[in-house]
């Protein structure tokens, strides 16, 4: 016959303690909000493939997919959609412009460097596509 057992503050009944090996959190800790939108970015940033309306097959970040299919609903005529299309652009758009200016900066800088050093610079501009 088994030893008798006290029950008691810090003796918690045979029946109610973990079996060995047995975790106590067996679902472990939820995951963060962050975690969350960490995983979508990744997800979002990941290529797609995507054909034109000429058949061309191009690559687009999983995030301007999205963007993409939503602007086409939207202009099918989903309103709800074309409201979110233009609040996701007017939210972004600053960032962009932004971005663009920092970039002029700095190429604006890189020509008076190279001048300075007695390089002649064309400054035409480089976005045009025109590679002569």
């Amino acid at each position: 016959m088994a030893e008798p057992y006290d029950v008691g503050y810090g003796k918690p009944p045979k029946s109610g303690q973990w079996k060995k090996g047995q975790s106590g959190n067996p679902k472990g800790r939820p995951k963060t909000r962050s975690d969350l939108v960490k995983d979508a970015a990744a997800i979002l940033s990941e290529p797609v493939t995507a054909r034109t309306p000429e058949g061309r097959t191009i690559s687009l970040d999983g995030y301007e997919a999205a963007y993409l299919a939503l602007c086409k609903k939207g202009l099918k005529g989903h309103v709800p959609s074309l409201i979110q299309a233009i609040r996701i652009m007017l939210e972004v758009q600053p960032a962009v412009d932004a971005r663009e200016s920092r970039s002029e900066r700095q190429r604006e800088e890189i020509y008076a460097t190279l001048e300075k050093m007695g390089v002649a610079v064309d400054r035409r501009d480089d976005r045009s596509g025109d590679r002569s």
